[in-house]
């Protein structure tokens, strides 16, 4: 990681960001997603996906899976993986490392999943599903991953392949080790990366700056996140300040020391709400009640949403590929909640209440 993560130069981004305007035009709209919702079966959502831009890999999935939910999540992710390849394979060299930092999002996040679900004993295929595959950690890597027989055991597969992770997660493994806690691995992966981000995303230029603004609002968010996971938890205020992320705007050092020693979560929320900055604000309040998942698909749409504002502003600057990167994410992530609410049933109205729009 920390090789790729090396500073971006300014680049003319006016061809790349034309192929990106064509790709990002075909990504499903809001009134897209109504009909599908609709379908009563996963075998007719397959159907209807057929006539779109999935259909060659919905094809060349289902000569490898009988049924029509494995055939259908695997074409999905197929075409996350060539999306997010072909956009790394058009992009200039100088503007990689910016996209590298946003690909890197989601490499943390596959991680944290992997490491929620072997310390649960969750089913690998469940595991699987949730699984996001960009940049190291492709479809091949995930598979691989996900053939470890425990935590312990994806640390020793990370450490073998020589990933900066397995550093990352190593030092979590003593405590999961005593109570079984994972927060100390997943805040320490939010903690080495944004450190990485940190240092790559310093250069003063336009492009540069406009990522700034995408590592300060994400910082916000993970810290805000952060304190909501570990009140309750009994840390100690001193502990706890050590898993506060750098970078942010809105929420500095001392005053997430300050929201770690009150003593109750509705005290902390109306605390955030406070001071958090408008954005934070909003997620919290979209998501009152709801669990930590939730609230962090509730982010992640924040910081697309900022990205998005961007690229309209100006629309020959990084924000729109890295928007993009976002938005494709989301498509998939929407398409696997509707397989999952046509096979299993899950009420419209849930469904409404679960997607995140790209557009």
């Amino acid at each position: 990681m920390r090789r790729a993560l090396k500073k971006p130069v300014p680049t003319d981004l006016s061809y790349f960001n034309a192929r990106v305007r064509s790709m990002r035009g075909e990504i499903m709209r809001k009134a897209d997603y109504e009909p599908l919702m609709r379908l009563g079966s996963a075998e007719a959502l397959v159907e209807k996906l057929k006539a779109t831009r999935y259909g060659p890999f919905i094809e060349a999935a289902s000569s490898r899976y009988s049924g029509p939910l494995e055939a259908l999540s695997a074409a999905l992710l197929s075409g996350l993986s060539g999306s997010l390849g072909q956009l790394w394979k058009i992009a200039p060299e100088g503007t990689r490392p910016l996209l590298k930092a946003v690909l890197s999002n989601w490499e943390v996040f596959d991680l944290k999943t992997i490491v929620r679900g072997l310390s649960r004993g969750v089913k690998r295929e469940e595991i699987k599903a949730a699984l996001i595959p960009a940049g190291e950690f492709d479809v091949a890597a995930l598979t691989t991953l996900l053939s470890s027989k425990d935590v312990f055991d994806l640390v020793g597969f990370l450490d073998t392949w020589g990933s900066p992770y397995a550093a990352v997660l190593r030092p979590g493994l003593k405590e999961y080790q005593r109570n079984g806690r994972i927060i100390e691995m997943e805040l320490s992966a939010d903690l080495r990366t944004n450190r990485l981000f940190m240092e790559a995303l310093s250069a003063g230029f336009f492009d540069g700056r406009i990522m700034r603004e995408w590592l300060a609002l994400r910082a916000d968010l993970r810290n805000a996140l952060t304190l909501l996971k570990i009140a309750g938890e009994g840390y100690a205020v001193e502990a706890a300040s050590g898993f506060f992320i750098e970078g942010g705007y809105k929420l500095k050092r001392p005053e997430f020391i300050r929201l770690a020693g009150l003593k109750t979560k509705e005290e902390l929320l109306a605390a955030l709400k406070e001071t958090g900055g408008s954005v934070v604000r909003s997620v919290l309040e979209k998501t009152a009640g709801a669990d930590a998942a939730l609230m962090e698909e509730a982010a992640e749409d924040a910081i697309k949403e900022l990205l998005r504002t961007l690229s309209i502003i100006d629309p020959l600057s990084i924000a729109l590929p890295a928007s993009y990167i976002y938005m494709k994410v989301r498509e998939i992530k929407n398409l696997r909640l509707l397989l999952r609410g046509a096979a299993f049933g899950i009420p419209l109205e849930e469904l409404r209440r679960l997607l995140f729009y790209p557009v």
